[in-house]
Parts: structure tokens; sequence; C-alpha cells
């Protein structure tokens, strides 16, 4: 059976994009094609925002409409999502020990450009794809394939206990979704950012506390202040990070999933005398994605999100709200769907 695909790609011109169609003679045995509801838009999608031909998205969820020959996971009309890990050899040390997404022969978003979020439907491989638990709407969903996996994961990968400590550094698009997933995991969370003017909201998300970072010069403050088993950035910005050092317990952690634009220049003492870690984390692989779904099924866990039209109108102007971090805090392209009441 032929399959016509409709998708949107970039054009070459900064922020504008087309609509583009291919056909697909048959689906590989373990693909499957999905009628696309809803799909997130990432900060990462502005880095190919220039490029010629590329369709992006790596946030889209929706309902299945065909299967391979193969495919044993899903049905036709499963509601589910994929996310920025698209395949991975699945037999090496890391894939069989639960790291896939340390696989030598990953495959990320974006892949080859095609068969991504941006799309009215998309062919995927069912092995890299998720069922979508029912009480999410697909609106919140789609948000929560890269920008939930990813606070997900780092929360997840630092072992943390449910009386730790948590400061989440930025709240924005993952800040927001850290600080619920930091407070429903049973930790004291507080809420650090540039100024006062996100303290009420902050709180609503799931902060204790606030603290505005304005304030580490004042004298005293780093005596008073209080002190974190886990110190997790989501902020791209260049911070004095000696001064976040300070703000951790003997034996706390500074995670970065954030990228910083400089080369990072911190104290090393601090983490020899007191037996600090600073690391990276990128984004959930195929376990972490599944358990991050089922927890924010569990708790309610949803992003605070704009919507957007699925047209290409509607997408350069998500893409721009994005790209300016005007967005507060996901956008999200979504269809006007008629079977969305099979959800």
């Amino acid at each position: 059976m032929t399959f016509e695909i409709n998708a949107f790609v970039t054009t070459g011109v900064h922020g504008k994009f087309k609509e583009a169609t291919r056909q697909v003679e048959e689906l590989d045995p373990y693909e499957i094609l999905i009628n696309v509801l809803a799909s997130g838009i990432c900060h990462t999608d502005c880095r190919y925002i220039e490029t010629e031909g590329m369709n992006l998205g790596h946030e889209p969820v929706g309902l299945v409409e065909a299967i391979g020959s193969s495919v044993k996971n899903f049905s036709k009309g499963d509601y589910v999502g994929f996310s920025y890990l698209q395949s991975s050899c699945l037999t090496c040390d890391q894939c069989c020990a639960g790291d896939d997404l340390y696989c030598e022969n990953r495959v990320c978003y974006p892949g080859k450009g095609v068969n991504n979020g941006f799309s009215k439907n998309a062919v995927v491989d069912s092995r890299f794809s998720y069922h979508i638990p029912a009480n999410i709407e697909p609106k919140y969903a789609g948000p929560l394939m890269c920008a939930g996996s990813t606070v997900f994961n780092g929360l997840y990968s630092s072992n943390l206990s449910p009386t730790a400590s948590v400061g989440i550094v930025g709240i924005g698009g993952l800040g927001h979704l850290a600080l619920q997933f930091a407070n429903k995991w049973g930790c004291h969370v507080t809420a650090i950012s540039t100024s006062a003017s996100k303290k009420e909201e902050a709180l609503s998300f799931g902060a204790h506390e606030y603290i505005n970072s304005s304030d580490f010069g004042t004298p005293g403050f780093f005596e008073k202040a209080p002190k974190f088993d886990l110190i997790l950035n989501t902020t791209s910005a260049d911070l004095p990070y000696d001064d976040y050092i300070k703000l951790l317990k003997p034996k706390g952690q500074f995670l970065l999933i954030g990228v910083p634009t400089k080369s990072m220049d911190v104290n090393a003492f601090p983490f020899i005398g007191y037996e600090l870690g600073m690391r990276g984390s990128l984004v959930g692989g195929r376990r972490a994605v599944r358990l991050m779904l089922e927890f924010a099924a569990r708790h309610n866990i949803k992003p605070q999100v704009e919507e957007y039209p699925f047209t290409v109108k509607g997408l350069e102007d998500a893409m721009e709200s994005c790209e300016t971090y005007k967005a507060r805090y996901r956008a999200v392209l979504v269809q006007d769907h008629k079977d969305d009441s099979k959800l």
C-alpha cells in the first residue's frame, strides 16, 4: 500500500517553511505510520531554521494509522509519540544496559531530516515510539517527549531521594517542568531566577522557595542561603558558576541540561574539598521516556503551552516565538482532529 506523507520543510530562508509531499510505497517491518495530532516546538529545532528541505520537529504525538509486518507493540488507533532518539543498534553494551541514547551507532534528531514531527503524518520506527497515557492531552504530551524527558532523565539519573533539596535554575520551557517533576518526586524545591518577576509562577509550578540570583552579591547572602543536594541548570546563560557551587551541600551535584554559550570557568578546589560533582544530561533514552510518561500521568504533570494551528503560518509563528524566547512556556502545533474523542 502506498502512503502519502504531508510535511512542512525548511526553505533555506530563515524561519520560512513550505508544504511538501512524498510517497512511501511500503512500511518497513518495524515501522508505523502516525497521524500527528500535536507537535511541540523545541529550541533545538531553531538550530536548523536556515536549512533547506528538512522536515523538523521531535515532540510529536498522534494516532497509529498503519503498522509494519513485524510490529507487535502497537495497533491501529493507538495513541503514541516519538522523541529525540530515533534508532540505535540494540545490541551493544550501552543498548543492552538501557543506555541506548549513548550507542555509538545511535541516530538522533534530526536524522536525515525526514519523518520528523512537523508533519500531518509520519513514518517512524515502532521500537523508538511510545504509548502515551490516555489522560495526557496531545497538546501537553508533545512537549513531554523532549522537554519532559530531558528534565526527568536528569533527576532520575541523579538517584535523588524524596528528601533531597533541589535547586532549579531557570524558569522557562525546561525549568517549569523541572519544578513540577522535582516537587512530585517529593523533593524540597527552590526556583532560582534572575529577577523577582517569575516568583509567583514558579511557586505555582511547585517551588517551595524562590531565590533571586541578583541577590548573590548581597553581603552575607551565601552564609544564609539554603544548600542543595542537586542544582539542575536548565538555562543556556553563562552563569557565575563559582557562586552556584557555593550553594551545594557536601557531595552535592551540579547538573547541566542547558548548553552554555561559552566554555565554563570554575574553581576546582570546592569539588575536591567537598567531593562535589558536575555533569551533563542529554535527554531520555527509551526507558527514561517510558518512566517519564508514567510518572507525568500519575501526577498530572503538564507543560504550560501556547497553541498554534498546524499550518505553515502556525509553524512559522511558533518557531519565532520559540527562537525569541517569548513562548510561555512551550509552543505547540495542534491539529483540529475529529478523532480526539478516541483518546
